[in-house]
């Protein structure tokens, strides 16, 4: 589920790079009007699988490799969404790229690069299937304060997968509190009437300081939301 966008740096030079394209699946497409999962937590599960199919397809064919991580994404995909019934959705977007990677479905070729495919999207499954997305966390609302999450009136009472800081990180990074970025500054502090304007005066529209670089930056997150 990607595309390529280019992008100019400030040495002249453009690079192409593929940009994820997997919000197509998620709230619009969505079956009832059912949420979509947390894009930084599913999309990590099917770039694990691809890793995986690519890996153990690396000294095969450029097609082999193609329709081996094409299987696995398709199959990731699929597990993620199966409660929405996205089945069409996921399969049409890999019947599209079949004829593309050129291989004979029926050879023997075909069914190995498949058969790599599943399985490396079976192991990056069973790796997520109990890393604590699932379990209840019984949020208790904090005080408003800059930073503190607030309901939206007339939404849900609670943020959505408060359980997030307790998932089990991708990648064996341990403990990532030290990852964490410095709470915002006091409202009563010099710091915060500064800090303000430097957000307002980068994210307006007509924003006459925010670079062509950080604003093509901010396009390039956007395709899909984090967590």
């Amino acid at each position: 589920m990607v595309s390529s966008r280019g992008y100019t740096f400030h040495n002249g030079h453009t690079k192409q790079f593929r940009v994820d394209q997997s919000a197509i699946l998620v709230n619009g497409t969505v079956i009832g009007g059912l949420q979509s999962p947390p894009s930084g937590w599913f999309e990590a599960i099917v770039q694990g699988a691809v890793y995986l199919a690519a890996d153990q397809a690396s000294h095969e064919t450029l097609a082999f490799q193609q329709l081996a991580v094409s299987h696995a994404a398709h199959d990731t995909l699929l597990w993620v969404f199966h409660g929405t019934r996205l089945y069409a959705t996921v399969d049409s977007k890999l019947k599209a790229v079949l004829p593309s990677i050129g291989l004979d479905s029926t050879s023997a070729t075909a069914l190995q690069a498949v058969k790599i495919g599943r399985q490396a999207a079976r192991r990056a499954i069973a790796a997520r299937a109990d890393d604590g997305i699932l379990n209840f966390v019984d949020y208790a609302q904090q005080p408003g304060y800059p930073g503190v999450y607030e309901a939206t009136p007339g939404g849900q009472p609670i943020p959505d997968v408060p359980q997030a800081q307790f998932i089990r990180p991708f990648g064996g990074l341990g403990d990532i509190r030290r990852f964490r970025a410095p709470p915002p500054p006091n409202v009563n502090s010099s710091e915060y009437e500064a800090t303000l304007i430097q957000v307002k005066e980068q994210g307006l529209r007509t924003s006459t300081v925010r670079t062509p670089y950080d604003t093509e930056t901010a396009y390039y997150w956007r395709e899909s939301s984090p967590m």
